[in-house]
């Protein structure tokens, strides 16, 4: 029998990530929400709000996304991806509904397909 290596541990654990995720994103949110005009209120609770969601969504598909096989896998990361970038460019100055969704769609395709091409398939036995 030879010796087995020892399981790797990530760098970032899925609750530090999901934390990052979530400040990040917020943090975008509301500066883009500002700068388009909003009160610095509005452009706060934006922000606080749409974080706490990332992170929690961050949080929930990340403790899920090892179990999944490769397909349902990029579907998810793909609808969160396009998801997250259609409401950023929703809430900058010259977003338009049709530009939100054309970019979030445009993203959750690559991603789509980045995270399917680059996922390693299963090993046969």
């Amino acid at each position: 029998m030879g010796e087995h290596a020892a399981p790797r541990r990530p760098l970032v654990g899925v609750r530090t990530a999901a934390v990052l995720l979530g400040a990040f994103f917020g943090l975008a949110c509301g500066l883009l929400d500002h700068g388009a005009g909003a009160s610095a209120g509005r452009a706060l609770t934006v922000g606080v709000i749409s974080g706490l969601v990332a992170a929690v969504v961050a949080l929930v598909v990340g403790r899920r996304l090892r179990v999944l096989a490769r397909t349902p896998r990029a579907v998810v990361l793909a609808a969160c991806s396009g998801a997250a970038a259609a409401f950023l460019v929703a809430l900058s100055a010259g977003g338009s509904t049709t530009r939100a969704i054309l970019t979030g769609a445009l993203l959750a395709l690559a991603v789509g397909i980045a995270s399917f091409t680059l996922a390693t398939p299963p090993r046969r036995r």
